[in-house]
């Protein structure tokens, strides 16, 4: 994970100190689980994937605007929320304590700022998928899985 994290721009890296790496994510998102069941809690995630979109050509390289998605959910997202970079320009965010409601009103929220950007004109498109703990799992592997089964995290 490292050698990725080495590859990404400065500015990814380094997006508002937010964004974390993919095994300090999912070492905190083991802790979310383990914390919300033992009070008894929601927590919400947001897997964002972004790939090339077929038929599209390409005005700059997927770099570019993956920068532009990750300072995007940066901006949206609580300070409370946990922001990490996922393999294949992914990208997550934990929400503590969020309901699946609230998981689905910050999803919608976040799919709504994206049509500003119109990433499918420059040839690319953006997926959020939004999992709910314990709707979608009772520990993180299985959420995991099942964001793995809904095409949010690559295997």
């Amino acid at each position: 994970m490292n050698d990725r994290r080495e590859a990404l721009p400065e500015q990814v890296r380094s997006t508002y100190g937010r964004v974390l790496t993919q095994d300090l994510f999912f070492f905190l998102l083991d802790l979310e689980v383990k914390r919300a069941r033992r009070y008894q809690s929601f927590l919400s995630l947001l897997f964002l994937k972004m790939k090339e979109s077929p038929g599209h050509p390409r005005q700059e390289s997927i770099e570019t605007y993956f920068q532009i998605l990750t300072d995007l959910l940066a901006v949206e997202m609580r300070e409370t929320d946990i922001l990490g970079l996922l393999e294949d320009h992914g990208l997550a965010a934990l929400l503590p304590y969020a309901d699946g409601p609230a998981g689905n009103a910050a999803r919608s929220r976040f799919q709504s700022t994206l049509k500003y950007f119109n990433f499918q004109e420059k040839g690319f498109e953006v997926t959020v998928n939004h999992l709910c703990f314990p709707v979608n799992g009772t520990d993180a592997g299985e959420i995991l899985k099942n964001a793995i089964c809904a095409g949010g995290v690559s295997q």
